[in-house]
C-alpha cells in the first residue's frame, strides 16, 4: 500500500550507492511499484509494504526537472528503453544518485534497474543540464504554467543544452552514457556475481546468466569496433563532400577561361564535364552521408542494447546470489515471488537479446547499402575524374606556362583528383570492414544460455 506519511523534505544528507549495489523495481503501466529487491528497500529507507502500490515518484527528488521524466515517458510510450541520471530522495530525507534504466516488459509494465554513476564527465554534464532545466521550470510554474507545460519547456531546454554540447538529441546522449557507465562500472566492480559452491535450480540459472554475460562481452567488443569504423566513415565522407565541392572549381571561374588560348582549351573540357556531373555527384554524396548517418545511429542503438543487456544480466546474477544467500529462510510464498522476480528479469533480458538480433539484421542491411552507395559514387566520379587525371598526368599540373586563372583551376583539379581517389579508396576499405564484422556471432550459444536461464531444457 502507498505510504500515509507526507513526502520528506531533503535534509542535505547524502548516501552513496556502492559500485556492486545494483537494484531493481517493477511497475505497472502507470508507474506504480509492484516489485523490488532488498537493495532498493534499504537505499530508499521505506518499508517494503510502503513501496508496494506506491507511485515510483515517491522517491523523486525535487531538484529533478519534470522535463527529464517527460522525455522518459515519451521514449517508453514508443516501446523503447530509457536511461538517465537521476537523484532520488529517501524516506529519511537523504539523497542518492543513480544511473537509472527503464525497460518496457514483454507482458506489460516496466523494469527499472539502477546503478551508481561512475563516469564523472557525463554525470557532470547531466547535472548541469538538469539544474538549468529545473530553474526554467520553476520560472514557468511561478508565472502560472501547469506542471505539464513546465515539464514540456524543461524537456525542450534539455535538448537545447545537449545540442550546445554537440549532442544531437537525447537518444544520442543515452547511447553514449549507458555503454560508458556499464563498462566503467565493470572495471570498478569486484567481479560478476558468483557462488561457485552453490547447487540447485538457482545455481543453474546463475551459471546460465554468467554464460549470457560472457557472450554479451564479445558483442560489445564488436560494437566498439563498429563505432570506430562508423566514425571514420563519417569523417571520410565529410572530407569527400568538401573535396567534390572545391570552391575554386565554380561555373563562373570555368566560364571565364579564355578558350581561344591553346594552352587553356585542353583544361576546359574536363572541367566542363566535371561541372555537368556535379549535381549527380552531389546527390550520391548526400545519399552516402545519409547511409552513414543511419549506420552510425544503428551502431549507437546496438551498443546501448548490448550495454542494457549486460546490465540486466548482472542484475539477474546479483538477485540470484541474493536469493542463494538468503533463500533458506524464505517461506513458500516468498520463494514463489522470488522466482517470479527472476522470471521478470529473465524476460527483460530475453527480449533485449531479441532486439539485438533485429539490430544485427539492420546493421547488415545498412552496411550493404553503404558499400553499394560508395561503389556507385566511385562509378559516377570515374569519367570526369579520368579526364582530370589525363590533364594532370599530361603535364597540365605544370602551371608555369598557364595564365593565372587557368593555373588556379589546374591546381584545384589536381587536388580534386588526388583527394577523391584517396577518399573513395578509404571509404571502400572501411565499408568492407563494417560488412565483415559478424554481429550475430555465437547466436546459437546465446539462445541456449537464455533457455537454461529460463529453466527450459536445452536441446542439441
Amino acid at each position: 500500500m502507498a505510504p500515509t506519511a507526507p513526502k520528506p523534505a531533503p535534509s542535505g544528507a547524502v548516501h552513496e550507492v556502492g559500485v556492486d549495489e545494483l537494484f531493481f523495481s517493477t511497475t505497472d503501466s502507470r508507474g506504480v511499484i509492484e516489485r523490488s529487491n532488498d537493495v532498493f528497500v534499504r537505499l530508499s529507507h521505506y518499508e517494503r509494504e510502503q513501496l508496494g502500490g506506491a507511485p515510483h515518484n515517491i522517491i523523486r527528488h525535487p531538484v529533478m526537472p519534470g522535463g527529464a521524466f517527460r522525455a522518459m515517458w515519451d521514449t517508453l510510450e514508443e516501446g523503447a528503453p530509457f536511461a538517465a541520471y537521476v537523484r532520488n530522495l529517501a524516506a529519511n530525507g537523504s539523497e542518492y544518485d543513480v544511473l537509472a534504466t527503464v525497460t518496457p516488459l514483454p507482458g506489460g509494465g516496466y523494469l527499472s534497474v539502477r546503478t551508481r554513476p561512475v563516469v564523472e564527465e557525463l554525470y557532470g554534464t547531466a547535472t548541469a543540464v538538469y539544474a538549468d532545466a529545473r530553474a526554467l521550470e520553476d520560472e514557468r510554474l511561478a508565472a502560472g504554467a501547469t506542471r505539464r507545460d513546465a515539464a514540456l519547456d524543461g524537456a525542450g531546454r534539455i535538448l537545447e543544452l545537449l545540442a550546445g554540447e554537440g549532442i544531437e538529441d537525447y537518444e544520442n546522449f543515452q547511447n553514449t552514457v549507458l555503454p560508458a557507465e556499464v563498462a566503467r562500472r565493470e572495471e570498478l566492480s569486484a567481479g560478476f556475481p558468483a557462488r561457485p559452491g552453490a547447487s540447485g535450480p538457482l545455481a543453474s540459472r546463475l551459471e546460465a546468466v554468467t554464460a549470457v554475460s560472457r557472450a554479451l562481452e564479445t558483442r560489445m567488443a564488436q560494437q566498439d569496433e563498429l563505432a570506430g569504423l562508423a566514425h571514420d566513415l563519417r569523417r571520410a565522407s565529410r572530407r569527400l563532400a568538401r573535396s567534390v565541392e572545391d570552391p575554386a572549381l565554380t561555373p563562373e571561374a570555368v566560364a571565364a577561361l579564355d578558350r581561344s588560348d591553346d594552352r587553356v582549351a585542353p583544361l576546359a573540357q574536363p572541367l566542363d564535364l566535371w561541372l555537368q556531373m556535379q549535381s549527380i555527384v552531389r546527390a550520391n554524396v548526400t545519399r552516402l552521408q545519409g547511409s552513414l548517418t543511419d549506420l552510425e545511429r544503428n551502431v549507437g542503438r546496438t551498443r546501448f542494447r548490448v550495454a542494457l543487456a549486460r546490465l540486466h544480466a548482472t542484475m539477474t546474477a546479483t538477485f540470484l546470489v541474493e536469493l542463494l544467500d538468503g533463500g533458506a529462510d524464505a517461506s513458500p510464498d516468498e520463494a514463489r515471488e522470488a522466482l517470479e522476480d527472476v522470471d521478470l528479469l529473465t524476460s527483460a533480458l530475453d527480449d533485449g537479446v531479441v532486439r539485438l538480433g533485429e539490430q544485427a539484421r539492420e546493421h547488415t542491411r545498412i552496411a550493404a547499402l553503404t558499400a553499394t552507395t560508395i561503389e556507385e559514387t566511385r562509378r559516377v566520379l570515374e569519367i570526369p575524374r579520368q579526364l582530370l587525371s589525363l590533364w594532370t598526368a599530361g603535364g597540365g599540373s605544370d602551371v608555369a606556362g598557364l595564365p593565372e586563372r587557368a593555373a588556379a583551376l589546374s591546381r584545384a583539379a589536381e587536388r580534386t583528383v588526388s583527394s577523391t581517389d584517396e577518399l573513395l579508396e578509404r571509404l571502400g576499405t572501411l565499408a568492407e570492414q563494417c560488412r565483415s564484422v559478424d554481429v550475430a556471432s555465437d547466436e546459437a550459444g546465446l539462445r541456449e544460455s537464455l533457455l537454461a536461464l529460463r529453466g527450459e531444457p536445452v536441446t542439441a
